[in-house]
């Protein structure tokens, strides 16, 4: 049974003040259908590309009001509307629409923004745009990595995106939604840097209030951030005293010279209280704190002392590393951890 045409709702112009704001860089003269993102601004796209890159777009646009029977249009094409940020779905459209490359140019890497990721990561999870959410992630995972190797060399990492501490929290968001446990050792890690940072006192003594950027994460998260600073506080502690103990070595040249440069920052606390050894996670737990400790008595040490406590530093930054998952309670495979092929060719 065929259906009266006269029952159909009449299409509805809009125009005048209450016409959404058209995106500047996302309205193509040829497009037939327009999505309004958070009711604020209109992007002209082509359906038909949408529709084969998403299959989430394709059953939004077979909804009654995205036919050619709509009851809105704009600029003659048919409207839909999404709750999106305008920025967020902006992006999406960059990539998927006008062939937008936010990983190269002209054949050379290009540090991706790190709110660039979030959006692409969030959009192509909603939508089901597999390319562009695997690209995302792998371009994410070449920052907040899991090979120490490469955590160590903080220059290398921001070749690829540019981020601070503050988006930690995010990235841990965006790893829950994905499931990418991969990410999130490295980004609580980056959050318990902040975290230090936003408990340090300004110099009238005060404190500086905590960061606000914790209060995206979830309470469980909220809760396992506090339990694995107060570990990583205490393991920090200990490679103080481990370091202390391996010293004079075995092959020292110096042994009274050595000794005495040893105990040099210990007899400084005990005699004067408020002269602390340096903060175990006064920046990042990872980073090496035996030069920082002996500050100008480094160099007293013999040279054989000084290669065995960067040989046993970094033996047990490498364990403290290789915890990092049990800390933060995440579930991935030990024997992988820090072994895993991120090092590929990708995005």
């Amino acid at each position: 049974m065929t259906s009266d045409p006269s029952r159909k709702r009449p299409r509805l112009e809009l125009e005048g003040p209450e016409l959404s704001r058209k995106d500047e860089e996302v309205w193509l003269s040829d497009g037939n259908i327009v999505v309004i993102a958070a009711g604020e601004v209109a992007f002209r796209v082509h359906k038909s590309i949408l529709s084969l890159r998403s299959e989430v777009f394709c059953g939004l646009f077979s909804l009654p009001d995205a036919d050619q029977g709509a009851a809105e249009t704009m600029d003659g094409a048919p409207i839909v509307h999404v709750s999106d940020s305008p920025d967020d779905i902006r992006r999406l459209f960059l990539v998927i629409c006008c062939g937008k490359n936010y990983y190269y140019n002209a054949g050379a890497l290009v540090p991706v923004p790190f709110a660039v990721l979030a959006s692409l990561i969030r959009m192509a999870h909603k939508y089901a745009i597999q390319d562009v959410l695997d690209d995302a992630l792998f371009r994410l995972k070449k920052y907040y990595t899991d090979n120490f190797r490469e955590w160590k060399d903080p220059d290398s990492r921001a070749c690829y995106v540019t981020t601070t501490e503050a988006d930690a929290p995010t990235v841990i968001e965006l790893a829950r939604l994905t499931n990418t446990p991969w990410l999130i050792p490295s980004a609580f890690l980056a959050c318990t840097q902040l975290a230090t940072r936003s408990a340090l006192k300004y110099e009238d003594n005060s404190f500086a209030p905590a960061s606000s950027m914790f209060a995206s994460l979830s309470t469980p998260d909220q809760v396992l951030l506090v339990q694995a600073m107060a570990r990583l506080a205490r393991v920090s502690s200990a490679r103080l005293l481990h370091l202390m103990g391996a010293v004079p070595c075995k092959g020292c040249t110096a042994r009274d010279r050595c000794t005495l440069a040893r105990d040099a920052p210990a007899l400084v606390t005990y005699n004067y209280g408020d002269m602390l050894i340096p903060p175990p996670c006064g920046k990042d737990a990872m980073e090496p704190v035996a030069e920082e400790l002996w500050n100008a008595l480094w160099k007293t040490f013999c040279d054989s002392c000084r290669e065995v406590l960067v040989e046993t530093e970094e033996e047990i930054r490498m364990t403290m590393w290789n915890t990092l998952p049990e800390f933060f309670n995440v579930d991935v495979d030990l024997d992988d951890w820090d072994s895993r092929s991120t090092r590929i060719d990708g995005p």
